[in-house]
């Protein structure tokens, strides 16, 4: 039996965590920005956000946000160019990387307009 409380909202979301050894930051940094950059500019992103753990020195965590499905990311989004880019760079450097996928709940989404300082929006280009 379908538990009815369990209503995805459509899209996809993804989450990663890669550690770094906390020397090659400013190299990572610089790779992972040009592709951050590309990826907010695609219509279908709705969400990317990027966090450095206080606690573990050279540990990123992303969370990304899509419109479309899982098939649809890995059938035409992953593909693009500007990632095989980001992997050049970046793959040598990875000392552990972990990505997970996630259905986002209907109705259990929640977001205070303090936490939007600073952010850069669709109407801002992402630099």
């Amino acid at each position: 039996m379908a538990n009815t409380l369990l209503k995805p909202h459509p899209g996809v979301t993804h989450t990663g965590t890669i550690k770094i050894d906390p020397r090659n930051i400013d190299k990572f940094l610089e790779a992972f920005r040009i592709c951050w950059q590309e990826v907010c500019k695609e219509p279908e992103c709705v969400y990317f956000e990027v966090f450095y753990s206080k606690t573990d020195s050279g540990v990123f965590h992303f969370v990304e946000v899509w419109a479309k499905d899982n098939d649809w990311f890995m059938d035409v989004q992953i593909k693009k160019d500007y990632y095989k880019a980001y992997w050049e760079v970046t793959k040598p450097m990875w000392i552990e990387r972990e990505l997970k996928m996630y259905d986002r709940l209907v109705g259990l989404s929640f977001i205070d307009k303090r936490y939007l300082q600073g952010v850069v929006t669709a109407t801002a280009d992402p630099k």
